[in-house]
């Protein structure tokens, strides 16, 4: 039986309860923030050395997204035209996300909804040009609220804390994974031989 939404937003706060990360790595720093204009968004932001449209392709090919989001075992395109696609993320515990994607290439933006739960749940993710050339400033924000009879049981303070973890996990995922690529590429290059040694 597919959990409801609220069964797994009450799992996700009790594992970011019990669980606490140590974070050693040379990679950029993951900021993660309130919206200044909307109570229930939250926003996050981190540098990556790829360049904006090499990034932007990248996590609009969601075949990729196993790779970079590692609770998702299996994805499954439904229908793709032009930016407005419909995509079914199968995570770990078999739990489906129907997630619905209106991306805006001119942008560099990733924008989805998730289409079933309770709650309402939407993202941005935009690929700007960071501060040297060949990286890129990762702007996220997370829109997720309940409502009616669900918003009895999760207060306005856990759900900021699991948008907070959230955004972090997913900045921090897609950090790793671009670090993962640059990696991938230069190993080669450094263990290849040097002419005329």
């Amino acid at each position: 039986m597919k959990p409801t939404r609220i069964r797994q937003i009450f799992t996700m706060l009790a594992l970011a309860a019990t669980t606490t990360v140590a974070v050693a790595s040379p990679l950029p720093e993951v900021r993660v923030f309130p919206s200044r204009q909307h109570g229930a968004i939250t926003e996050g932001e981190v540098t990556l050395a790829v360049d904006p449209d090499a990034a932007y392709r990248e996590v609009t090919d969601y075949a990729r997204w196993s790779a970079m989001f590692p609770d998702i075992r299996r994805v499954i395109v439904t229908s793709r035209s032009s930016g407005d696609d419909r995509v079914t993320f199968v995570h770990a515990d078999g739990n489906r996300d129907n997630i619905h994607f209106r991306n805006q290439p001119a942008a560099r933006m990733v924008w989805f909804e998730d289409t079933g739960g309770r709650a309402e749940v939407w993202a941005e993710i935009v690929f700007l040009p960071g501060e040297r050339p060949g990286t890129t400033r990762i702007r996220s924000r997370l829109y997720a609220d309940v409502h009616g009879f669900a918003s009895l049981f999760v207060s306005d303070g856990k759900l900021r804390s699991i948008r907070e973890q959230r955004v972090h996990d997913d900045l921090s995922n897609l950090r790793t994974y671009f670090a993962r690529q640059i990696e991938a590429r230069v190993a080669p290059q450094l263990s290849a031989p040097v002419a005329g040694m």
